[in-house]
């Protein structure tokens, strides 16, 4: 959605953030779950954190997405977001290779420089 809406805050978290908040008509989703391909973005972390959302499940570590040229700041910005390891926040990373296997599938198929 990022390059269809040429909007750079329009990660698949933020969006089903969004879409979500304004079907329940509520800026807290405090019922609600979200899953993720990959660990999140500071960005989108900081949407599910405010929106307290109360689990959070994704499939790929960051470096899944590394591999496949995603920007190596925001990575490191996964691995240094403090809140995200310590906040309230039920966080599980499912034990399945296949998130990590799409990312390697579809490298080379988006320009993410």
């Amino acid at each position: 959605m990022v390059f269809k809406y040429k909007d750079p805050t329009a990660h698949a978290e933020v969006i089903a953030i969004r879409e979500a908040c304004k079907k329940l008509n509520e800026i807290k989703l405090s019922e609600c779950e979200i899953y993720a391909s990959c660990e999140p973005c500071p960005m989108c972390f900081g949407a599910i954190h405010l929106s307290r959302l109360k689990r959070l499940v994704y499939g790929a570590k960051v470096e899944a997405a590394l591999a496949i040229g995603f920007n190596r700041i925001l990575a490191d910005g996964v691995r240094g977001v403090g809140c995200y390891h310590n906040s309230n926040l039920e966080i599980t990373k499912l034990d399945l290779s296949i998130a990590e296997q799409v990312f390697q599938n579809t490298k080379g198929k988006f320009s993410l420089s």
